[in-house]
């Protein structure tokens, strides 16, 4: 069988894929309860849509055939599955800022962090859970592997393998609606500040204008200012309308956006709820009132 023929460090391909399958559905299963029990609400946790977080099924099979030497030294295990944990931790977050231009977990808060990626709190967390993992688990799931009927194991890994794979193109493809959403909302923003700016210092460049021209005496120029106070407001009505119009287009597509109510847009939810400590390198401030807005229909809709 294909599978039974490649092996890699004392494991053939299909027992890797397995563990790979199983460990990053229990640690999705272990992200969803501590969120629930920080949190007090469900959420589906990880980048995928599945049920599973692969980092956890990648980091568990780095760290049982890194340590499988160390087994005899549980603190070398300890020691040394930090630092792999931590480590690995570092570059996907690292490698997923850099890709999708958004910071996905946030440690800033915790001491001895670095630079929001990584922090001591959780490397040592890291390490007395792998502990359990490979001294508790491991050898119950190896176990379990060896009892499932070979057929069965390839069809899972062939299904689940199918499913990964489209549900990758689904998240990634939200990710990037949900950057070019940020990005849409900030213009927007922006372009309702500037017009206004625009236009309010446009009245009172022609108001200034106006008194300062022809103006000799102290007493000219306030009459003349005064008249020019009049045309400025006569001025603003005029446009008031093809402001106000404008205005209203945009404020329309501003909520639009702010709404989630297309199908394709409840990726992009799932995304913020899943993420607490999401946060988009170009748009930040935008992506925080965005949460604030998701919130706030949420507790009106179940209100």
């Amino acid at each position: 069988m294909f599978f039974e023929k490649i092996s890699f460090f004392g494991f053939s391909l299909y027992e890797m894929c397995l563990l790979f399958l199983i460990w990053s559905f229990l640690g999705w299963a272990i992200e969803v309860c501590a969120h629930a029990l920080k949190m007090g609400e469900y959420s589906n946790r990880g980048f995928l849509s599945m049920p599973i977080c692969p980092i956890y099924g990648v980091g568990v099979i780095m760290i049982t055939i890194a340590l499988e030497r160390f087994m005899d030294v549980p603190f070398a295990v300890f020691l040394m599955s930090s630092l792999i944990c931590t480590s690995f931790e570092l570059a996907v977050g690292v490698l997923m800022k850099l890709i999708f231009h958004n910071m996905w977990w946030d440690y800033s808060d915790e001491h001895f962090n670095f630079k929001g990626y990584i922090c001591l709190k959780v490397s040592i967390e890291w390490g007395l859970g792998c502990l359990i993992v490979e001294y508790c688990v491991e050898p119950w799931i190896e176990g379990f592997i060896g009892i499932i009927p070979r057929t069965v194991g390839v069809i899972v890994i062939i299904v689940m393998g199918i499913l990964i794979v489209i549900d990758c193109i689904n998240s990634v493809s939200a990710v990037y609606r949900l950057n070019l959403r940020l990005k849409e909302i900030s213009e927007i923003s922006q372009k309702m500040y500037d017009y206004s700016q625009k236009l309010g210092r446009s009245f009172a460049d022609k108001a200034l204008e106006a008194a300062d021209a022809g103006a000799e005496t102290a007493a000219d120029i306030y009459m003349a200012r005064e008249k020019a106070a009049e045309r400025a407001d006569i001025i603003k009505e005029e446009v008031s309308e093809k402001k106000d119009e404008l205005i209203d287009r945009l404020r329309a597509r501003y909520d639009a956006l702010t709404a989630f109510t297309d199908v394709k847009d409840k990726r992009v939810v799932r995304l913020i709820k899943a993420f607490p400590s999401l946060k988009s390198v170009d748009y930040g401030d935008t992506l925080e009132k965005l949460r604030t807005e998701l919130k706030e229909r949420i507790r009106r809709k179940g209100a």
